[in-house]
């Protein structure tokens, strides 16, 4: 983009929060997320959060949900308003470069962390909290060589379990993801019947995560046409969509009963409800957003600001510091305090180290990253331009297949 929209930035570091959160909750108070599934150590309040709208604080898979959605979004918005095919092209040859190396990073680091025996903090803070490593986390011998491989391969082309770090498992979804909507815009951007093809797809992702993606893109296409179809300045109609994308958004992980609050949600039209209404909660809040002055004044304020341009890295290293150091930290408080006490204090101080680190890693690693992709592709096309007649440039091929394209679909 040419810029940064400044208040989606904001929204991205507030869900990096709030999957923080959800993994202090997993590790030391695992019934606020799961409900009777586990034990618990709250009364009352694990019910409270793993049951109702209050979920919210801690609701990581729908914060996972905006991060899906604002990536078709953002990835798509400057194409949507140039049109301009080398746009995507741009985007797609430098995305797997630039998840890439922060993810290398946050790799090694944990390799290390693991040869260091750092974890077994987190496996005995589970026989305390859960009674079992329910999550199965840590339990493996560390190596280089698989280490490597879960960087490089497994978790963008594989997906599925990614021992040297769990949150990855988002990194096959967010890459394919990229390639979806840039593919989708490329072929179907220009067209006037787009929204025949934007539907089908919808209907093809319905029980996928994709689905965030193919929304985030739709809002792009609409925010960046001249008439947009959902613009409203109707703050009435904009708080119910937030209330209850905010409602959905708060759909449990745990099993949902016939008492439950969210018992009619249960329709058995999706086959993984969780992730469905999360997908649609996020949709919603970002319909809001791109609509409310009021919001983006909101999430374009200082401290959103500053956990946006870090969210990416503290979304890599959180659960690294929390399965040792805060673990370490609650194991040696938990004799001598209350559990509460011991689990407040342990997330507390834990914040002052996941989010220097977090800045750290964003400033030497994750610009890294950025740079690398941008220096990759600039060489390319440096070295495409300068083979001679021979080779045609950059986004010459694609425009020509376009145009041809846009002719017979047009």
């Amino acid at each position: 983009m040419a810029g940064k929209i400044t208040y989606l930035d904001g929204l991205r570091g507030v869900a990096a929060v709030n999957v923080m959160i959800m993994h202090f909750f997993v590790a030391l108070a695992p019934a606020m997320v799961y409900g009777s599934e586990m034990p618990s150590h709250f009364g009352q309040l694990d019910l409270l959060f793993s049951n109702t709208p209050f979920g919210l604080i801690g609701a990581g898979n729908f914060s996972v949900c905006i991060f899906f959605t604002l990536s078709g979004y953002v990835l798509t918005q400057k194409y949507f308003k140039t049109k301009d095919n080398g746009v995507i092209i741009s985007s797609a040859v430098r995305r797997y470069l630039r998840l890439f190396v922060p993810v290398f990073a946050a790799v090694m680091f944990s390799y290390l962390l693991a040869s260091a025996g750092l974890y077994r903090s987190y496996l005995e803070t589970m026989a305390v909290s859960a009674g079992s490593n329910y999550r199965g986390y840590w339990d493996f011998t560390p190596g280089i060589v698989d280490a490597v491989k879960e960087a490089v391969w497994d978790s963008f082309f594989v997906g599925g379990k990614t021992p040297y770090n769990p949150v990855l498992w988002t990194m096959n979804i967010e890459f394919f993801g990229s390639m979806l909507v840039f593919a989708m815009a490329l072929l179907f951007g220009s067209l006037r019947n787009r929204w025949t093809f934007y539907l089908a797809s919808t209907v093809l992702f319905l029980n996928s995560y994709y689905l965030a993606f193919i929304i985030g893109m739709a809002f792009a296409d609409t925010s960046s046409s001249k008439m947009p179809v959902f613009k409203t300045d109707n703050n009435i109609l904009l708080s119910i969509i937030l209330v209850s994308g905010l409602f959905l958004g708060s759909y449990p992980l745990s099993p949902v009963t016939t008492g439950s609050l969210y018992a009619f949600l249960n329709t058995g039209f999706f086959k993984t409800p969780e992730a469905a209404y999360h997908i649609i909660g996020a949709g919603m809040i970002m319909y809001v957003l791109l609509n409310s002055r009021g919001l983006q004044a909101v999430f374009s304020s200082p401290l959103p600001l500053f956990l946006g341009k870090i969210s990416y890295s503290l979304y890599l290293v959180h659960f690294l510091v929390i399965s040792s150091f805060t673990c370490a930290l609650f194991l040696a408080m938990y004799p001598v305090l209350s559990y509460g006490a011991a689990f407040l204090i342990s997330c507390f101080l834990s914040v002052f180290l996941i989010v220097p680190l977090s800045y750290l890693f964003y400033k030497y690693v994750d610009m890294a990253g950025m740079e690398l992709s941008r220096a990759f592709y600039n060489r390319l096309v440096n070295s495409h331009a300068s083979a001679g007649a021979g080779h045609m440039k950059q986004g010459h091929l694609s425009s020509v297949i376009f145009t041809i394209y846009n002719k017979i679909f047009k």
